[in-house]
């Protein structure tokens, strides 16, 4: 019995061209793209911050504002609030879903940024960290809470080498072991969207494709896409 769909995108026009697709449980979704083909703007309109103009979006069967508590966002410009220290960003999810007893609320953050190698940070001022360890916080952050969907943008821009590995071994750990259902993910880093997507959706002038990842080398728009930036 095939699984219900965790995301369906039904006629969300991007570029000029009206995108629709299922993602079930388990799969991990790379948008890829140039800049400007709308990577952004279409993981705005899955996560409920964007209202589409035409065209539905659904999470676990309900509209994304009505299924926020399914979804964790690490914003593109990570959005962390400057005034506030790595701990106290990551908690704020915690929070907003009831999650008070001082014991509790600090295994749980602690255990999120552990994940992701910022640990060490959590009593540090967010303006004072580099843009890696930013990404890395945002992404802990987006993770607080209980989300069954990921979406991320560009979650491994700006790191080391050393935390890329870290970061794309934990995302694919994350949905192995059902501790997320999916992810949905943007990012120009075609090499680790190889290693890490089930599915890759590429945004180009004129429409879009949705590749499998065994199927990928024998799709002409992944090669078309893919082979200016490998070489």
């Amino acid at each position: 019995m095939t699984a219900a769909p965790l995301l369906s995108v039904d006629g969300i026009v991007i570029g000029g061209s009206a995108i629709s697709f299922e993602m079930r449980p388990g799969e991990i979704l790379a948008v890829l793209g140039s800049n400007g083909a709308g990577k952004s703007l279409l993981l705005a309109c899955l996560s409920g911050h964007l209202l589409a103009p035409t065209g539905t979006v659904s999470v676990n069967g309900r509209q994304p504002h009505r299924a926020r508590c399914d979804i964790g966002v690490m914003f593109q410009h990570h959005a962390l609030l400057r005034n506030m220290t790595v701990f106290e960003n990551v908690a704020l999810p915690f929070l907003v879903d009831g999650l008070v007893l001082r014991e509790e609320l600090e295994k749980q953050v602690l255990l999120r940024l552990q994940l992701v190698g910022c640990g060490h940070l959590a009593h540090q001022d967010v303006h004072r960290l580099s843009e890696g360890d930013k990404r890395c916080v945002a992404l802990a952050r987006a993770l607080s809470g209980q989300p069954r969907l990921l979406i991320a943008d560009e979650p491994v821009a700006a790191l080391a080498p050393a935390k890329k590995a870290l970061v794309e071994e934990f995302l694919a750990g994350l949905v192995g072991q059902n501790a997320l259902a999916g992810i949905v993910m943007a990012t120009q880093d075609v090499e680790f969207a190889g290693r890490v997507a089930t599915h890759y959706l590429i945004l180009e002038e004129g429409g879009h494709a949705l590749v499998r990842r065994e199927d990928a080398l024998r799709d002409p728009c992944y090669k078309a896409f893919v082979s200016p930036q490998l070489s």
